[in-house]
């Protein structure tokens, strides 16, 4: 009983997707100034909601600002920051700040800011373009950090293996059809749907009326739902 109300006060209290990508923001912008002593603030760019954009507060002979997509893999890492995983939010922080910090400072200042038990051993070159909302364009090495740390820790789940996970309730089953799976619930009348997961798009999926009013299985079914979209889709 313990373990059910822990579960469920940690998913009262789970942050929201706004909240826990605001918390990623202010956590750049204090790196960057604690690490490097560059003031920066980072927002949604107001003219394109699928960038972020990181500002530089003082002078400086390049970019006033550099820009990092919001893509799939950038929006996943932020979800499993709302869930709180442990120790996401400082090591995706981190190795943004780095490669931020690489295009801003010479390379003699990088090695000197950085404090000595965590050196920076690779730095990439930020390349410039011009563009209408004059932004440089990300290092590759920044694009890709969001990706590589969505593949540093992913616990991936099988179709089986998440049917048999939920076959193991009373009723409950798993099927795939068109694309999605949906998990069911066996009724005298009709097969009552609890849920349903994209089959082609990861990290998609809706939990049902009929499965949130079931409190006695939901903290224990929500989570595999989770964990079963947060596959990748060729892992499954």
């Amino acid at each position: 009983m313990k373990k059910k109300q822990l579960a469920k006060l940690k998913q009262q209290f789970r942050p929201s997707y706004e909240t826990a990508r605001q918390q990623l923001f202010t956590a750049i912008e204090r790196k960057t100034a604690d690490k490097f002593d560059l003031p920066t603030t980072v927002y949604i760019n107001p003219k394109n909601h699928e960038e972020l954009l990181i500002e530089l507060l003082k002078e400086t002979p390049k970019e006033q600002k550099i820009a990092v997509p919001l893509d799939e893999n950038f929006k996943i890492v932020v979800k499993r920051i709302q869930r709180l995983e442990a120790g996401l939010l400082d090591r995706f922080s981190d190795n943004l700040v780095d490669e931020i910090a690489a295009y801003w400072l010479p390379t003699n200042t990088q090695v000197s800011a950085t404090p000595a038990s965590a050196p920076v051993t690779e730095t990439a070159e930020v390349k410039e373009e011009s563009t209408p909302t004059e932004t440089a364009a990300p290092t590759k090495e920044v694009e890709k950090s969001a990706e590589s740390t969505a593949d540093d820790s992913d616990e991936a789940m099988t179709f089986s293996a998440f049917a048999e996970k939920i076959a193991a309730f009373p009723k409950f089953s798993a099927k795939q059809s068109s694309g999605e799976t949906i998990v069911i619930e066996a009724s005298p009348k009709e097969d009552r749907v609890l849920a349903t997961i994209s089959e082609t798009e990861s990290d998609t999926f809706t939990i049902e009326t009929a499965l949130e009013r079931k409190y006695k299985v939901k903290l224990e079914v929500i989570p595999l739902i989770e964990a079963y979209a947060h596959t990748a889709i060729s892992k499954r």
